[in-house]
């Protein structure tokens, strides 16, 4: 139990420092970055563990150190809601069907971000592929409720309501594309597709919320230090 104690502080530990660096990174550029951005988000994720979609929106404040490469930090929040096997339970005489809580997983992931940009074909077809590793935390509310019910004893079982907490390393990599419809506008249209890892724990309990992620979303430009593209 101890090994598993110093263990966890461990990775814990080296997570926040990771996270710690990179902010560091994020804020000094700031004296050398072209422009600033904000990009608003909103996507879907197919997590493993419940094996379903949910919703999320997330928001990056992105700064430029030039055409090919910017830094970032993007808080942001998931939900998905299921219905979990909990038990089974009597429906009648000697019938036994199974019993679901309603459940409810509000996930909310803090990320460092580095982005790698190809401007090349932002002159020729107004689209600037780009290609972004995050690297950060995740805290996870996990709550579900049971109905009272009779279980497959024929014992009365009360109605039961529990919230969990989890957390753990997370990091995801993005494929995107930001088009600009030109006419002078200031905005630009993101579509973005990746995989997120977020294995959350509590104590010796884990859920897997990783799996497939797809975004859109704008970004708009927040001023600029420097001449920009």
């Amino acid at each position: 139990m101890m090994i598993r104690i110093i263990k966890e502080k461990s990775i814990m530990k080296k997570s926040f420092i990771t996270l710690l660096v990179l902010f560091t990174v994020l804020f000094t550029s700031n004296a050398f970055a072209y422009n600033k951005t904000l990009d608003g988000k909103l996507g879907t994720s197919y997590v493993s563990d419940p094996e379903k979609f949910g919703w999320q929106l997330n928001f990056a404040y992105l700064t430029e150190l030039d055409p090919f490469f910017a830094l970032g930090f993007e808080p942001g929040i998931f939900w998905a809601n299921w219905d979990r096997k909990v038990g089974t339970q009597r429906v009648g005489g000697t019938v036994d069907a199974d019993l679901k809580a309603d459940t409810n997983a509000y996930m909310v992931p803090v990320l460092a971000d580095a982005q790698i940009r190809l401007p090349n074909l932002q002159s020729k077809l107004n689209v600037l592929p780009y290609v972004t590793f995050g690297l950060g935390y995740s805290f996870m509310m996990l709550k579900y409720s049971t109905p009272r019910y009779t279980n497959a004893s024929s014992e009365s079982v009360p109605a039961e309501s529990k919230t969990k907490f989890f957390s753990g390393l997370t990091w995801q990599l993005m494929l995107g594309m930001a088009y600009d419809p030109g006419m002078s506008s200031k905005i630009r249209f993101l579509a973005e597709v990746g995989y997120r890892y977020a294995k959350l724990k509590k104590g010796t309990l884990e859920v897997d919320m990783s799996g497939l992620v797809l975004n859109v979303g704008i970004r708009y430009p927040l001023g600029s230090t420097a001449s920009s593209n």
